[in-house]
């Protein structure tokens, strides 16, 4: 999908610096600000307040307004730091957070989640910590992160959140951190899960020029999600009234039935299925042998609705709606209501290219009759157009490295959809090979949705895109930790796929230590056929 203002990034390269010496904030002699030296433990050449005094109001991509420009001690890890908030037009809000002696050299950006509404400048911490300067928006609105999206009524709004707020708050804050310095950064990276992963992808695609180095976990294509795949799974574990099909301690059941007949699968029975497209479970033989419901066993309209979820989403003719359904292992954190809020509030308020009347629900959306209604909408959202395929040739191209991860039980976004993506990015741009020269994908076991999952589910990535983008070091793994409060459960390590930790066959079982990459003999086509997907290989 072609979005004009993506076309102005050349321009803008050549008028910011222009724009900043008439405003004061450089050097009459620098046409453009060097490139600052990386860990060098930089120090301001302006004043924090002094910020408020330069105009940034005339920028033709992101005119930005400040409104607070002030110190903060340092405290604990963290160094002092100006703090900066203010807006891009109309009403992009964002925090930019600069160290004022100790700049390393480097920018760092993070992605927020659900329908946002908030400037989530504290996912920065570790982050700033390190010396980075740090920013986050509010893409573009104010409002709750999981239902109600008033805010979608205004389609500069709906523009913002689908692909704008990112790109505009990179251009913001690096326009600002070269008035504070007087340098531009030497690298810039992206971090994000769920929403945040969608943004990282479309940075990736459509504005391949903000980050060296992006971050991107289970991503949530708001469109798909919120017109299909969220709407799907709504219908079916909720009754009319809204309660659940399938009650909280009849789902604890199921989940621990999935992972008594596959644990083993992998070799080790330690509560965590390695790869759930290996699980053959048949859930019909924990159906009531009357067909009622029990206390031990589902009923027939039960069974329907939990087959239901794990194949996703289809419409009257059978036609796959999605790439994908909850995987087995996902069942763990199936009663939450937020399928239920996150589909009524995009399809009330993001969806359709005219709100419905406020009496509309998820359960009115119709998978024959709306779905075309929406599919212009969705473009808005996503990194992927309905009916193409991604291309980040651009992004390859300048040099920038990729990290992709994802739950694999994941019961809000499910994997195989990232499957499908990784590898319609690969079947086009190389092959599998060629592809982990600078995008690589890291598959999560017994993870939910970003965080979570009785295994390990806490990792950083940071080091390994900064040691990627900058020194050439491909990540191969890294260790994810369980913790329970401060206590360690046990690590394992995650590696690169097609790659996927096997167990030594000694040692301790929930020491990373103890494990070793494998790979498949044959990696299959991950990709998967369905209405929406590209239309050609």
């Amino acid at each position: 999908m072609q979005r004009p203002w993506l076309n102005l990034s050349l321009m803008v390269r050549i008028i910011i610096p222009l724009l900043a010496m008439a405003a004061g904030c450089l050097p009459a002699m620098a046409a453009t600000p060097a490139t600052a030296k990386t860990d060098a433990h930089l120090a301001a050449t302006t004043d924090c307040a002094a910020l408020l005094g330069v105009d940034f109001s005339r920028d033709p991509e992101a005119p930005i307004a400040l409104l607070s420009a002030k110190v903060v001690a340092a405290s604990g890890k963290t160094p002092e730091y100006c703090a900066v908030t203010g807006y891009v037009q109309p009403q992009i809000q964002f925090e930019v957070r600069l160290p004022t002696t100790s700049w390393n050299g480097r920018y760092f950006q993070i992605g927020c989640g659900g329908f946002c509404g908030f400037v989530n400048i504290a996912g920065c911490g570790d982050v700033l910590a390190q010396d980075f300067v740090v920013a986050a928006d509010n893409m573009g609105h104010v409002g709750n992160i999981l239902k109600e999206p008033l805010w979608g009524s205004d389609p500069a709004a709906r523009r913002d959140y689908g692909a704008r707020s990112t790109h505009a708050t990179a251009v913001a804050a690096k326009r600002i951190t070269a008035a504070f310095y007087g340098l531009r950064p030497a690298y810039s990276y992206f971090r994000g899960c769920s929403t945040g992963g969608r943004e990282g992808l479309m940075e990736a695609q459509h504005q391949p020029g903000d980050f060296d180095g992006i971050v991107a976990g289970d991503p949530a294509f708001a469109g798909r999600l919120g017109a299909i795949a969220n709407v799907w799974d709504a219908q079916h574990l909720f009754k009319p009234d809204n309660s659940l099909v399938v009650s909280k301690p009849m789902i604890a059941f199921l989940h621990d039935a999935v992972i008594k007949a596959c644990d083993g699968i992998d070799g080790v029975k330690d509560g965590i299925i390695a790869d759930p497209r290996r699980c053959r479970f048949d859930v019909g033989t924990l159906g009531c042998k009357d067909g009622g419901e029990g206390s031990d066993c589902f009923s027939r309209a039960q069974l329907v609705a939990i087959k239901a979820v794990y194949d996703g989403p289809r419409d009257s003719k059978n036609r796959r709606l999605f790439p994908g359904g909850s995987v087995f292992g996902s069942e763990g954190s199936w009663a939450g209501d937020d399928r239920m809020t996150l589909s009524e509030g995009a399809l009330r308020f993001l969806m359709f290219p005219e709100n419905p009347p406020l009496s509309y629900t998820y359960r009115d959306f119709d998978f024959d009759r709306d779905l075309g209604k929406v599919e212009a909408q969705v473009a808005l959202y996503d990194p992927v157009a309905p009916h193409t395929a991604p291309d980040l040739s651009a992004f390859q191209k300048r040099g920038g490295r990729l990290i992709l991860y994802h739950g694999w039980a994941d019961q809000g976004v499910s994997p195989l959809g990232t499957l499908d993506y990784y590898a319609q990015v690969h079947s086009r741009q190389g092959g599998l090979a060629k592809t982990r020269d600078w995008f690589r994908l890291f598959m999560v076991p017994g993870m939910y949705h970003c965080r979570g999952g009785n295994a390990p589910n806490s990792f950083d990535f940071m080091p390994a895109i900064i040691a990627w983008v900058e020194h050439g070091i491909a990540p191969d793994g890294v260790v994810a930790t369980q913790k329970d409060g401060d206590k360690i459960v046990r690590t394992r390590p995650l590696y690169a796929y097609p790659a996927y930790a096997e167990y030594d066959g000694k040692g301790d079982v929930d020491a990373a230590a103890s494990w070793h990459p494998a790979t498949p003999k044959v990696v299959g086509d991950d990709r998967i056929d369905w209405e929406w997907g590209p239309r050609s290989h």
